[in-house]
């Protein structure tokens, strides 16, 4: 259960760093920026015992390694689920998240969270495990709770306001597909999906295209994947879209492998 981080990480310059510890199904992964020297990236991941709970795993983890609670400059518990649903912020209560969410989902038996999309006009609600979230909220210092799709909505929509064509953003996780639709700053669509191999995937992607009537040969798709999965779905995907790119062209600064998600939180807040 080991984790390297970078050496420059000491309790002493922890303040300086922008620290992300993402919770998915089975594991997590630790990761941090230094927004005054980029290069001082680090993301590691470690698989949790699956012989045990989520939550007993996941104490076993932050005991084991101190550095989770170092001060640091700001610290995001990112979640990886499905279980989020969009809020226009004219109709958003905050009071009423929980209806909201049991609304969405019928059996969410989750804490319910929520969280403005940056300079946009909706909120996202989501779930996380009430045992998982109280021990965050005991064990770290002022995490901010976010999910995986919130920062990666900004994230996208920022990029697509430089750019002509309307852009697909896909994102591929533990078997979730984020996907989302923007037409320069507008956001036209989007969903999440449960997939277990490429034909999934390449169905849901040329599904949305063809549902939101995007073009050809003009507008653009994005993939954020592991470099063998991208190169599955682009061989597959050329043959329908002029346009097929690697997520990792818009931010080229992070290491090979970070997950999508943490790389939309580290741009929007560095």
């Amino acid at each position: 259960m080991g984790f390297r981080v970078l050496d420059t990480l000491t309790p002493d310059n922890a303040g300086k760093y922008i620290m992300s510890i993402r919770l998915r199904p089975g594991g997590l992964s630790f990761a941090g920026i230094n927004p005054d020297e980029k290069r001082h990236f680090f993301c590691e991941e470690i698989a949790l015992d699956r012989k045990k709970t989520y939550i007993q795993a996941l104490k076993d983890a932050f005991f084991l390694h101190p550095f989770f609670a170092y001060t640091y400059k700001q610290l995001f518990v990112l979640c990886v689920n499905r279980q989020y649903t969009l809020i226009p912020a004219n109709v958003f209560v905050d009071e009423q998240k929980e209806a909201l969410m049991s609304f969405a989902f019928s059996s969410p038996g989750r804490k319910t969270l929520c969280e403005p999309i940056k300079d946009s006009d909706v909120h996202v609600i989501f779930g996380m495990q009430p045992e998982v979230y109280e021990f965050c909220s005991r064990s770290l210092l002022h995490p901010h709770y976010v999910h995986a799709v919130t920062r990666q909505l900004a994230f996208w929509r920022t990029q697509s306001l430089v750019r002509l064509p309307k852009q697909l953003y896909i994102s591929l996780n533990e078997g979730i597909m984020y996907a989302a639709c923007f037409d320069k700053g507008i956001l036209l669509f989007i969903n999440s999906f449960n997939y277990e191999d490429v034909s999934e995937i390449l169905y849901y992607t040329l599904y949305i295209w063809k549902q939101v009537g995007m073009a050809q040969l003009d507008d653009e798709l994005y993939v954020a994947a592991n470099p063998e999965m991208y190169e599955k779905l682009a061989f597959e995907l050329r043959v329908y879209l002029s346009h097929v790119h690697a997520a990792s062209e818009l931010w080229p600064d992070a290491p090979a492998g970070t997950p999508s998600d943490v790389i939309a939180l580290f741009a929007c807040e560095s």
